[in-house]
């Protein structure tokens, strides 16, 4: 099978294409934009995607684990069955004019950091987001459905209209946090109130 940078071939814009070459830990894509592609069944860990536009694209079964993205950007893509352990998504650049939310569905997303990132509308499905850091997040918005966020950071975070009924495992400091029109079901709100030392029975 042809790797990754192979099928790119040196092209700038890659559109509607099927994907399915790795990338090597350190091996680095720069420059090429992903239209509409789906990307499946391949490794990217350690990788390095810099410059590189994804829009639209359906992504598969790609372990993203330690990939950094830096200048890169996400537009309307849909992830399932991913893994992106200690991933830097704080990296992705924000364009001029903001992108489409991304999906995750059925992902693995745990240490990764989402630092400062816009994930306004974002819906993540079934996923586990164990110890990710959403610090200056701005999560207006977006749903978290049947997904861990045990350990998650959530500090200056804007989660105004935000849907976590769906979540679990998660201590969301209000005094830290924009939370006007935060939604959130019995279970999870224990999770509000454990920054006060408050204790329900």
């Amino acid at each position: 099978m042809p790797s990754l940078l192979e099928q790119v071939d040196g092209r700038a814009s890659i559109v509607d294409e099927s994907l399915t070459g790795d990338l090597d830990d350190g091996e680095r894509l720069a420059g090429v934009e992903l239209i509409g592609c789906t990307i499946r069944d391949a490794t990217w860990a350690g990788a390095i995607l810099a410059g590189v536009r994804l829009e639209g694209c359906t992504i598969e079964r790609l372990d993203l684990s330690r990939v950094r993205l830096p200048d890169s950007v996400l537009d309307g893509c849909t992830f399932t069955g991913c893994k992106a352990l200690a991933t830097s998504w704080s990296m992705l650049r924000e364009p001029m004019l903001s992108p489409d939310p991304c999906t995750w569905l059925d992902c693995q997303l745990s240490m990764g950091s989402f630092s400062g990132l816009d994930l306004t509308g974002a819906r993540f499905e079934r996923c586990v987001l164990t110890d990710a850091d959403f610090d200056a997040a701005v999560l207006k918005d977006v749903v978290v459905e049947d997904s861990s966020l045990g350990g998650s950071r959530f500090v200056r975070a804007d989660l105004r209209g935000a849907d976590l009924r769906g979540a679990r495992d998660y201590v969301i400091d209000v005094r830290e946090s924009r939370v006007e029109g935060l939604r959130v079901d019995p279970v999870g709100a224990l999770g509000l109130l454990t920054p006060f030392g408050i204790v329900l029975e």
